[in-house]
């Protein structure tokens, strides 16, 4: 069956609540106060894939809690509670309970550190032009990727993102021993 057909499935299903689709990632959206409609909404979907014979993988499964008026309300499919997440990755983007982006910039530094280091093994013969190609090829879209939404604010958090530029200029032939 086409992937598509299972998307439908799954919007047809959802009648009550707000909701995100991105290619196969569904999200329910909605206040504290429709608990209860999220709720209903997560019966009736688990209702159309069983019966279209389709088992979700509840591992997948899992519910973000934002705010301080939270009730922190428990979600169940087929019974089961679904897993109560503290942290969780949207399309590359880590979301924190707190929304501050230190663990988001944690990911993207290590990350571009290692295509960083990378890079520099493999292209040590080269000249300083096709490092600098190689490097905003790599690494550089790494390190801006989304940044509208979790924009780094915190001096410290913009000097763990300037080292690994600051890392790459110091590489290149007759910038080592610039300050």
């Amino acid at each position: 069956m086409d992937r598509c057909m299972y998307i439908d499935i799954c919007i047809n299903a959802i009648s009550q609540t707000d909701f995100g689709l991105f290619a196969d990632d569904t999200k329910l959206l909605g206040e504290a106060s429709v608990s209860s409609q999220i709720q209903s909404d997560l019966d009736a979907l688990t209702e159309k894939l069983e019966e279209w014979q389709l088992s979700p993988n509840l591992a997948k499964y899992s519910v973000v809690h934002l705010g301080r008026q939270n009730l922190m309300y428990s979600y169940k499919m087929k019974g089961i509670d679904l897993i109560i997440s503290t942290c969780e990755k949207d399309l590359g983007v880590i979301l924190s309970l707190d929304l501050k982006p230190e663990k988001h910039i944690g990911l993207v530094v290590r990350k571009a550190s290692n295509t960083l280091w990378l890079l520099s093994q493999s292209l040590r013969d080269l000249d300083n032009h096709s490092k600098i190609s190689a490097y905003t090829s790599y690494v550089r879209p790494q390190l801006e990727y989304a940044t509208v939404i979790w924009s780094p604010y915190l001096k410290k958090d913009i000097d763990r993102i300037e080292r690994v530029q600051k890392r790459f200029v110091k590489g290149l032939q007759g910038f080592r021993n610039l300050p």
